[in-house]
């Protein structure tokens, strides 16, 4: 059920931010935002966000997390809680610079709507009439198949695939044509044919950017600096190190989650210049908060405000929780939320996206009809900061009563309906569905023979869609009927399963760079779980 992890916090005195603390309207995008630190100052409308925030650092071992609240389309609240460095007292400040990992797709996909508002990119056009070299080892029919529509809906297919730190040769403006006319076409593929459904992947942004370059002639930062950032005064959202180093007022990250990456993380501790589209800028709440108030709002000198209200409108269904859920141009929609109780729903526009990097989470939401918004950037693996947003919505925001909520419950006796054998002979090979009294049960051969673990028992969490327990992390699965009704694809983020109109052939055994590419992309596709069970849905 889409049900709020926690209430509204308990209303409390303002809190201790590990020091001196944040700031309040230094780059603010207008008003006078509540200051942070332990001095005096604070709106005690902000209370119960204030306990909340802290309790939910406490939680989730986050260091520190800058916070921004915005109503009316301005900054009312803007305020750093605990530490830059996970080592060390520095507080955090409302100014301080994240990584904010996925966020950055919302930005990219601005970034590619500015050429199509100039005429100079068509989404309804193949993405290879710009990317002529485009191509995919594994079949030449793929590549002409992708759209640009399909590259900003995550509906392209394509296998998600990420090195999150890559050779100082790779670092150059020009890598991110280099990669994706090269190197991408021999270690990805398409999972189900372009424009199936929806299934989150990097490699969709990647190319999203690129064709940015060719309608511009410029390097995707040089294209988002100018198009963008620019015009919106966003003057401390930068891609390259040197920049984040010397501004100086930037979060060291803390993980241990990733292997080869160090527990610290540094501005210059990795880097990937072709996967910048989808996930490398650094910024700041309240850089970030301009952002919102220009999705709110319009602005002409970024976008029509057509194209602005295609961003954050219903262009896919994710298929995740029936009608409820759907994705724009680089942001999830949702009709509504539960807030709560399962009998608490909410029937309102919510637009959101999360972001995980090694070291660092961001979450952005938004109620437009609200004019209401809140931003979290936090320097910890996984720290989204769900339950605060949860709580700045329900005590600062005035919500419509409470509607009849949607129907989201499993029903077992539809289960018979998903069984049977998937096919994905990319990665796990054979999957077998099989009810077993009231559950659904899964079996894969090959990911057995490789010494996976995994928990055979789906659990439900919605009419077509189960959590599968995988290598220590947990996957939503959703099956996805065909154009018959039919159900024909088993869905994971990290794996596709068809199936077959005939026996197929043995799949390879999983192993060697196979094996590390699967266990990857299990290991980025795990923490979307916990979300689905958060109103937020952050990704």
């Amino acid at each position: 059920m889409l049900i709020a992890g926690c209430g509204p916090a308990e209303t409390g005195t303002t809190t201790s931010s590990g020091g001196t603390g944040g700031t309040g309207g230094a780059g603010g995008t207008g008003g006078t935002p509540a200051t942070g630190g332990t001095g005096g100052g604070v709106d005690p409308r902000f209370d119960a966000l204030i306990a909340a925030v802290e309790a939910e650092r406490e939680e989730l071992g986050a260091p520190g997390v800058a916070v921004a609240v915005i109503e009316d389309g301005e900054v009312t609240f803007a305020r750093g809680f605990g530490s830059k460095d996970p080592s060390a007292d520095v507080p955090v400040e409302a100014t301080t610079l994240f990584r904010i990992g996925s966020v950055n797709k919302m930005l990219t996909a601005a970034g590619l709507l500015v050429q199509v508002g100039k005429g100079t990119i068509d989404l309804d056009a193949p993405v290879t009439d710009y990317v002529p070299d485009f191509q995919f080892d594994a079949d030449a029919e793929w590549a002409p198949s992708i759209r640009g529509e399909h590259l900003l809906t995550h509906s392209s297919g394509m296998s998600d695939y990420l090195e999150i730190d890559v050779p100082s040769s790779q670092q150059t403006d020009e890598a991110l044509e280099t990669f994706m006319t090269g190197q991408f076409g021999s270690v990805d593929y398409l999972m189900a044919p372009a424009g199936t459904f929806y299934n989150y992947s990097n490699p969709n942004f990647y190319m999203a950017g690129l064709l940015a370059e060719k309608a511009t002639g410029k390097p995707y930062r040089q294209v988002m600096k100018d198009d963008v950032f620019g015009p919106l005064g966003m003057d401390r959202t930068f891609f390259l190190a040197s920049e984040v180093l010397a501004d100086g007022d930037y979060a060291l990250g803390k993980s241990g989650n990733f292997p080869g990456i160090p527990d610290v993380i540094h501005p210059d501790t990795y880097e990937n210049a072709w996967a910048r589209p989808a996930g490398y800028a650094s910024s700041s709440v309240l850089d970030l908060a301009k952002f919102v108030r220009f999705l709110l709002d319009g602005d002409d000198a970024v976008l029509p405000k057509p194209l602005v209200d295609d961003m954050q409108s219903p262009r896919v269904n994710t298929m995740e929780y029936g009608d409820l859920v759907h994705y724009g141009y680089g942001l999830t929609v949702l009709d509504g939320v539960f807030l709560g109780s399962p009998d608490a729903f909410h029937a309102m526009k919510v637009v959101h996206h999360g972001g995980d990097i090694p070291g660092f989470a961001a979450l952005v939401a938004y109620v437009p009809g609200l004019r209401f918004g809140f931003i979290a950037l936090a320097n910890a693996d996984g720290a989204r900061f769900t339950k605060s947003w949860v709580t700045a919505l329900t005590t600062l925001a005035e919500l419509p009563a409470p509607s009849s909520p949607p129907d989201l419950e499993p029903d077992p006796a539809t289960f018979s309906l998903m069984e049977g054998t998937y096919q994905d002979d990319y990665n796990v090979g054979t999957i077998t569905v099989t009810k077993v009294g009231e559950n659904l049960e899964v079996s894969m051969p090959l990911v057995d023979q490789a010494g996976v673990p995994y928990e055979p028992v789906l659990t439900p969490y919605a009419p077509n869609g189960f959590l599968l327990g995988i290598q220590g992390t947990t996957l939503p699965v959703t099956f996805i009927p065909d154009e018959t009704g039919a159900y024909r694809y088993f869905r994971t983020r990290a794996f596709v399963g068809i199936r077959p109109s005939a026996p197929p052939p043995p799949a390879p055994a999983l192993g060697g760079e196979r094996l590390t590419r699967f266990l990857d992309a299990v290991r980025r596709a795990g923490p979307a779980a916990a979300e689905l069970l958060s109103p937020a849905r952050p990704r």
